[in-house]
């Protein structure tokens, strides 16, 4: 009887967990180094992910993102070129007692 409620709850549970939420298809208008170290990502066009963070519209690349230096590379490229990009965040970031969703991955279109 234990084993059957602990697979109930962990399908129905595995049900509600997000990971990757979309972006859409976007446009960046400004990129920002804050003084924690993380670089702010500002984009043009409203919100469209699902995070539950405290301000949706600022996202934070984080500098201890494993690929922080390719995809800051391919975000300034896109903005100087006007180039549309797509991307994923998961998660939030603590930033001074603010969360902001976390960036974990851009797609250059």
């Amino acid at each position: 009887m234990f084993k059957c409620c602990l697979m109930f709850f962990l399908v129905f549970f595995s049900g509600v967990t997000f990971a990757n939420t979309p972006i859409g298809q976007r446009t960046v208008s400004k990129l920002m180094f804050h003084d924690s170290g993380n670089l702010y990502v500002f984009f043009n066009g409203t919100t469209t992910h699902g995070e539950t963070c405290d301000d949706k519209s600022i996202y934070v690349l984080p500098n201890a993102h494993k690929h922080f230096s390719e995809i800051y590379s391919g975000l300034l490229a896109a903005m100087h070129a006007k180039a549309a990009v797509n991307g994923y965040v998961n998660g939030c970031v603590d930033v001074w007692g603010k969360t902001k969703p976390k960036i974990t991955r851009i797609d250059l279109l």
